[in-house]
């Protein structure tokens, strides 16, 4: 650590890239160390601030637009940087650090754990980035087909489904069919909201598998709940929904941007009360204070990326939302906290706080009528950068291959 620690002060960023993977390499329980994590956060922010300029929409989201005092004339890295990124990354736009280093992967898949409603949304997670990652970059994807509204128990038969037979979704959301299921080697997870409970769940049943999962990028996910789940299942706990019409009433009170399709896919495994019990923070607290020492142990680096935003940047029907978590933390990402967001363990490591809502680092725009007359649905955040960043920093780091 000691020479790592020279190399850092010097700014000499090929020593660091190389002792950093070198010293992982020796032990992956070198994750614990502080001088590791602060390399880590900076080397992802920089890889995705370099990723991001390449996307003008995001550029020009980020351009400020005055009404007077002329254009906004500054680099594009500084633009990114301060539009999309809290805490110390709006100050290190112009760190320069070497390209990032990357070759087609052979032996490893991206598996992505959807969250919360997944599929009842107008649009999918990721749905850009993911074809792209497959393009341009010979990145395998694989997608969980987890069920959007049911206790994460039950999801964890998704997940397996997906880990063990490849069955699941492709990187363009299209079913595989069984038959042409391709069991994936060695996978890196992308867990998105509910997506990281799931998992963690099923890394707590089926701790062999941590020989198969090079690393998790917990992506603005709930492993501590919401209290905003805590107040939804308050309030429907003694209700009974047994009829359809009941059903896509609840769905709605949920969130208005639920699209109810006209033939609900594998309705009978909806367990509404079930999904939200489960993301309720004394329901994952408990979880976590049960298991978090054996999940440690299982030597799998996890990092922690979350979101933050505030009352004017989301939909109106958020805000209230927004209002009771900021009782809390007013760094919350219109969902959950930063605490509830991260999983804390010398395994993990904070990469970036976000400045984007929840929605809007994994979803595209919810357009036109879908936007029920509320702005901030329009989602600029560059997710596809965020996606490329996670696969180059892990390669880089040695972690997939």
């Amino acid at each position: 650590m000691t020479e790592l620690r020279k190399y850092l002060l010097a700014s000499d960023y090929p020593q660091v890239i190389e002792k950093v993977r070198s010293t992982l390499k020796q032990s992956i329980r070198n994750f614990k160390k502080h001088e590791i994590k602060e390399w880590c956060a900076k080397r992802w922010r920089n890889i995705f601030i370099n990723e991001a300029i390449k996307y003008p929409e995001a550029v020009e989201a980020a351009t400020h637009k005055k009404l007077f005092g002329g254009p906004d004339n500054r680099d594009p890295r500084q633009k990114i940087a301060s539009r999309f990124l809290r805490d110390e990354g709006p100050n290190e736009w112009n760190i320069e650090m070497p390209a990032p280093e990357f070759k087609e992967l052979k032996n490893t898949t991206l598996l992505f754990c959807p969250g919360f409603m997944s599929g009842l949304f107008p649009v999918m997670a990721f749905q850009d980035a993911f074809p792209i990652l497959q393009k341009y970059y010979k990145v395998r994807i694989l997608q969980s087909d987890s069920h959007p509204m049911r206790s994460c128990e039950a999801n964890t038969v998704d997940l397996l489904n997906a880990m063990e037979k490849g069955i699941g979704l492709d990187a363009n959301e299209d079913l595989i069919p069984e038959k042409d299921a391709i069991p994936p080697k060695d996978i890196f997870v992308i867990a998105y909201s509910k997506g990281m409970p799931d998992l963690l769940v099923l890394l707590a049943k089926r701790p062999d598998l941590k020989k198969r999962i090079r690393c998790i990028f917990n992506w603005a996910g709930a492993p501590g709940g919401s209290y905003l789940a805590d107040s939804l299942y308050d309030s429907i706990k003694d209700i009974n929904f047994n009829i359809q019409e009941e059903f896509v009433t609840l769905l709605k009170l949920v969130s208005p941007i639920i699209q109810v399709p006209h033939k609900i896919r594998r309705l009978s495994e909806y367990n509404v009360k079930a999904a939200i019990l489960d993301l309720t923070t004394y329901f994952r607290g408990e979880f976590l204070r049960e298991n978090l020492k054996k999940i440690d142990a299982l030597n799998i680096p996890i990092f922690n990326i979350t979101g933050s935003t505030t009352i004017t940047e989301v939909p109106y029907f958020q805000i209230q939302g927004v209002n009771e978590l900021n009782k809390y933390d007013a760094n919350n990402d219109m969902q959950v906290t930063q605490k509830h967001s991260k999983i804390h363990i010398p395994m993990a490591t904070d990469l970036a706080m976000l400045h984007a809502h929840h929605w809007d680092v994994s979803y595209n725009s919810f357009v036109g009528k879908l936007s029920f007359g509320s702005p901030n649905l329009d989602h600029p955040f560059p997710k596809t950068a965020g996606a490329v960043a996670m696969v180059k920093f892990a390669y880089e780091l040695g972690l997939i291959d």
